[in-house]
């Protein structure tokens, strides 16, 4: 049996300016049970960055912003790429939310990928992260964990007046030869509010010091817009208007190329030209209703679209040349409700999601000249993932000091299938499929208030699943640099327990949280060697992965915080290997 284990141990003291307030509240959040609470009374494996800790923290993007959060270990492939490894997971069985929709999509692919990066650090007010199987809330690809963004909110102007401002800021980096431009405006009075921003990125080429060098081909440049607009309706209700866009210019997968640099003996790349374009979109209208009823005490309806789209432009040593990408158009519609209740505390809701999606694929002689065009890109073109889902949730305090929180959700995933290479033919026809997949998830914890306002021990299980996607189904790529996948049409879902057990202290001027947590592996989607360097896929995987958190934060006097963080992780798969045989190995996600 093969192991992997990983130690992580952070240690850091905070100055605190002058005039801090040392009583301030604790930050709440939201995530967790989909209901406001203190963060030091969360019952689970959280972690919360507010603005002001993510811009004094100068990260450049939104994953690295999570590097230093205890029981998260961010990849970056390139300079402008990054994804975090929550509990050992990563890529699409990880879940990304924005302001409550979903940012993942049926096409993101296994393992480390950039689509993160496409969330604008500078747009957001606070980051939230939820650890381990979140099914039950959240839905599909919420595994390792669960992190939302949350944009930043315009305020209304008091008693009939009118209240306005902004903010520019910038950020310059001389290693990274990099600068970036903030410009916010805002403005409100008591009937309507706006805020409207715009970032400006440009990463220059990575200075790696005397014996490396500037480090070519790593820098590209980046345009972010984004705008909300609240209006107050009669009564506790109210309208929100909200767009984003991301913009991404040549991302360079720099060690594909010969730009690379060789790491202990790693082999330099041959490519001459390996280049993403990706961008990103995102418009929504909400109605928020707090007026209460028989049926609810508050109510949020979503409507949203989101448009996501890549571009890889790869060059071979020869100077042949393909271009392949996918548009993916996404239409959404979501209902979470909440009531108090004498059988404790609602959370409820509904939501539909239809990504379509369209892909290419054009191969070039090394003349210029067209030779060819794919049935297919990345992933199948003209096709369609349906998704619908509802949850329910109830918190039930047993006694006086004990709670109990119980969930579940039921899931529809289908997928049509429109055009894919067919792999079983010769020479390669164009083929369609479909399919559809339905689960139920469940989650329990059972919390225990040891010590009024300082002391809380807890223990949770939750059920995790995550639907085959067209990344799954009819990837045709390039993938760990060197294996080609192909489209596996015959594929179940993936389905994860897991276990924590926790105690949080919350003791002025001492908090500390420590949990072990364990996730068992089901049917996860493996490759498997098909001949001629191509792999297919199969549900053959089973494994676990556990591990021990603990984070210790010490209040030194006014201005001072001292905190530290650990970190253990262990986990692997067994899978059967070509010749028959079973295969132990670290997880890979």
């Amino acid at each position: 049996m093969t192991r992997t284990c990983i130690f992580l141990l952070a240690l850091g003291a905070v100055a605190r300016a002058a005039g801090a307030d040392p009583t301030n509240l604790p930050p709440i959040i939201v995530t967790a049970s989909r209901g406001a609470e203190p963060v030091t009374k969360v019952a689970a494996s959280t972690d919360t960055h507010s603005a002001t800790a993510l811009g004094e923290a100068q990260t450049r993007t939104l994953p690295e912003a999570l590097n230093r959060t205890t029981g998260v270990m961010v990849q970056k492939t390139s300079y402008g790429q990054g994804s975090p490894y929550i509990r050992g997971f990563t890529g699409f069985r990880t879940l990304m939310l924005v302001d409550g929709i979903r940012l993942n999509t049926p096409v993101f692919r296994e393992g480390a990928n950039q689509y993160w990066n496409t969330v604008d650090l500078a747009s957001l007010d606070t980051v939230e992260l939820l650890k381990g199987p979140g099914s039950a809330l959240y839905g599909s690809d919420a595994i390792g964990g669960t992190v939302q963004a949350f944009t930043r909110m315009p305020e209304y102007a008091p008693d009939c007046g009118e209240v306005w401002g902004g903010r520019l800021a910038t950020r310059v980096a001389s290693a990274e030869r990099s600068v970036t431009g903030r410009a916010e405006g805002e403005y409100g009075t008591d009937l309507w509010a706006g805020l409207f921003g715009m970032t400006y990125k440009k990463f220059g080429d990575l200075e790696g010091g005397r014996r490396t060098g500037r480090q070519r081909r790593t820098g590209y440049r980046e345009l972010d817009i984004d705008a909300k607009v609240r209006l107050n309706l009669k009564g506790d209700r109210e309208l929100i208007l909200a767009h984003y866009e991301v913009d991404q210019d040549d991302v360079w997968r720099t060690h594909r190329t010969p730009y690379g640099i060789s790491w202990h003996g790693t082999a330099i790349g041959t490519e001459r030209r390996h280049v993403f374009d990706q961008a990103r979109s995102l418009s929504y209208l909400r109605y928020v209703d707090r007026e209460a009823t028989a049926l609810y005490d508050d109510v949020q309806a979503t409507l949203y679209f989101q448009r996501q789209e890549e571009t890889k432009d790869v060059v071979k040593s020869s100077r042949a040349r393909t271009v392949d990408g996918f548009d993916v158009q996404t239409w959404g519609a979501a209902a979470d409700l909440t009531k108090e209740t004498p059988a404790g505390t609602w959370a409820y809701g509904a939501e539909y999601v239809r990504d379509g999606i369209d892909s290419f694929r054009r191969n070039y002689r090394a003349d210029g000249s067209l030779s060819s065009v794919g049935i297919q890109g990345p992933v199948a073109d003209r096709s369609a993932y349906h998704t619908a889902a509802a949850y329910l949730q109830d918190r039930v305090n047993l006694a006086d000091r004990w709670a109990l929180t119980l969930g579940g959700r039921a899931t529809y995933a289908r997928a049509d299938i429109g055009r894919y290479e067919n792999f079983e033919t010769s020479p390669h026809t164009p083929a369609s499929m479909d399919a559809h997949w339905y689960d139920v998830s469940g989650f329990a914890r059972l919390s225990c208030r040891v010590i009024d306002h300082l002391w809380w021990l807890y223990a949770s299980a939750s059920q995790g699943f995550r639907a085959p996607g067209l990344s799954d189904l009819t990837r045709f790529d390039v993938s760990r640099s060197t294996d080609i996948e192909t489209p596996s049409t015959n594929l179940d879902p993936e389905t994860f327990v897991g276990g924590e057990v926790g105690s949080r202290i919350a003791a002025d001027p001492v908090t500390w949280h420590v949990a072990y947590f364990y996730t068992r592996i089901r049917d996860m989607i493996v490759r498997q060697a098909a001949g001629g360097g191509t792999y297919t896929k199969i549900n053959g995987g089973d494994g676990y992965v556990h591990g021990v958190e603990s984070e210790l934060d010490v209040r030194l006097g006014q201005r001072w915080l001292w905190r530290s963080g650990f970190t253990w992780i262990e986990g692997y798969t067994d899978y059967d290997g070509p010749g028959g045989g079973r295969i132990s190995e670290p997880v890979r996600t």
